[in-house]
């Protein structure tokens, strides 16, 4: 780095910065990956996002964390916007204002009824009290239309990918081609501007890029660094297929599509989550090397840390009482309603679900379900457990469930943390019949697999885990069964990544 005496660049570690475009808290992937590669040896910063109105900058276990606000703005005009404008002039500018001016209505209604009642010096303004109530009245109506012209113009806004939207993105990638990212997908400016300052000041020697948002912003940052005289290499993480992220809106999906294929041949290497994802990278991008693979895999459980609990005794229940776990994010696609369905027909099931956001809409509206059908005291919200405790704090329970739906590419290739999370829990596993997920629990004998989207079956499935949960169980007792799958062997890639990537660094 500028300014460092000739004595300590030539000996520190190489720097790593390795780049999400989330919170960092609760992406155990990201987490582990930084506070492996420490352990081995290099100086690891990991920069992501935050929620608070100024950087945070601190240090957990050997890493150093900077999480940076990402700054608001205005998204472009489109052409559906620029057609509402005129299809509803009255509309306040946005919905904020509109409640303004709601409570502006309020005010006034107490305003004219308190006219009638009040006595007293009145200022210059003394106007006959049916004159003062016809205007409030007019002000009301006024108000009003414009919050009614509002909401329409945000329902009209809200629709996806009607003829205005296809003409625009059309228009829009004809002009601008690949770049047209720019112009569609304001998210990506704005992390961009987020984080680009904190890479550029770090000066990195390797670019860790996690998932789509940061190849693009973490291959541009790495030009600028080289065109200082700076070396650096960049690693891309990939994620997901991202030409699989089709129920995306059509913007966004369109404008990530075109970032990565633009960015991607920028990276100095690429690595991946799946066997069958690496296939197709390559096969899609015309890669001359297939990315390396990293499972999601959990670190093998250390007994010598402090005792996290346990699922079972967090919920208050005996070890008789059947439990299942559900343990990720939480969203609609996941379809996680799906599991209460199945719960409210085997009427002695609880059922856990540790989530990232157990206030978030889409949570409250499980909980809402389960008191609609009565069963409000067998469902069990709860917040993520620390990544390294995890298989440890599930391992009372009496099976893991993932419902995740057919049909999506990404959930076809896809060998998620759960299936890892849940198998070193040596819980018995209940999966939908996604390719690749199916196939690895069939192999190892470790579950039931149910058909994706009945409810019926995901029952079946249950009732069978229930009245022999231990036949499933002995898929454990090998330990060869489970040995690919940790976080320890799985790091020897990174490391070989690292290592090539930054051979001709001082180390």
């Amino acid at each position: 780095m500028a300014g460092e005496p000739q004595a300590f660049r030539a000996t520190r570690p190489g720097r790593v910065v390795m780049v999400v475009a989330n919170r960092i808290d609760g992406d155990s992937r990201v987490q582990k990956s930084a506070q492996s590669m420490a352990e081995e040896g290099w100086e690891v910063h990991l920069v992501g996002l935050s929620v608070a109105r100024k950087p945070e900058h601190y240090r957990h276990g050997d890493v150093e964390y900077h999480k940076i606000p990402v700054p608001k703005m205005d998204p472009p005009r489109t052409l559906r916007w620029r057609a509402a404008a005129l299809k509803y002039p009255l509309a306040y500018r946005d919905s904020v204002r509109a409640g303004h001016g709601v409570q502006r209505i309020k005010a006034e209604r107490i305003e004219v009824e308190a006219m009638g009642a009040e006595r007293g010096r009145d200022g210059l303004l003394r106007m006959p009290r049916v004159v003062r109530r016809a205007g409030r009245k007019a002000q009301r109506v006024w108000i009003g239309r414009r919050i009614d012209q509002t909401k329409a113009r945000d329902r009209y806004l809200a629709r996806e990918n009607g003829f205005l939207d296809r003409v625009s993105r059309r228009w829009w990638t004809l002009l601008l081609g690949d770049r047209v990212w720019r112009r569609l997908d304001n998210d990506a400016v704005r992390i961009e501007l987020a984080l680009r300052p904190e890479i550029l000041r770090l000066e990195p020697d390797l670019l860790h890029a996690h998932d789509m948002y940061p190849i693009g912003f973490c291959a541009r940052a790495a030009a600028t660094l080289r065109r200082r005289g700076k070396s650096v290499k960049l690693l891309y993480d990939a994620h997901e297929f991202v030409p699989g992220c089709d129920t995306l809106p059509a913007d966004r999906f369109e404008s990530l599509v075109r970032y990565e294929r633009r960015y991607l041949p920028y990276a100095d290497a690429i690595v991946t989550v799946s066997a069958p994802l690496a296939d197709l990278l390559r096969e899609h991008h015309g890669l001359d090397r297939t990315p390396a693979v990293v499972l999601n895999a959990p670190l093998t459980p250390d007994p010598g840390r402090p005792d996290p609990g346990d699922v079972r005794s967090a919920c208050g229940l005996g070890a008789d009482t059947p439990l299942a776990v559900y343990s990720g994010w939480a969203a609609p696609e996941r379809k996680i309603e799906m599991i209460i369905e199945a719960a409210r027909q085997v009427p002695e099931l609880h059922v856990a679900f540790l989530v990232n956001r157990p206030n978030h809409p889409y949570v409250q509206s499980l909980v809402a379900l389960g008191e609609r059908y009565g069963m409000a005291e067998r469902l069990h919200f709860r917040g993520y457990v620390d990544y390294a405790d995890l298989p440890r704090f599930l391992s009372t329970a009496t099976m893991g469930i993932h419902p995740m739906q057919t049909g999506p590419i990404n959930h076809e290739i896809a060998l998620p943390n759960k299936f890892f999370e849940y198998s070193h829990a040596h819980l018995p596993l209940i999966v939908s019949d996604v390719k690749t997920l199916s196939e690895e629990v069939r192999r190892i004998g470790n579950g039931e697999v149910f058909t994706s989207g009945d409810v019926g079956s995901l029952v079946t499935a249950i009732d069978k885990v229930i009245a022999d949960p231990e036949s499933y169980r002995a898929a454990y007792r090998d330990p060869a069964t489970l040995a690919e799958y940790t976080w320890e062997r799985q790091v020897h890639e990174y490391v070989a990544l690292y290592e090539e990537l930054t051979k001709e660094l001082p180390r």
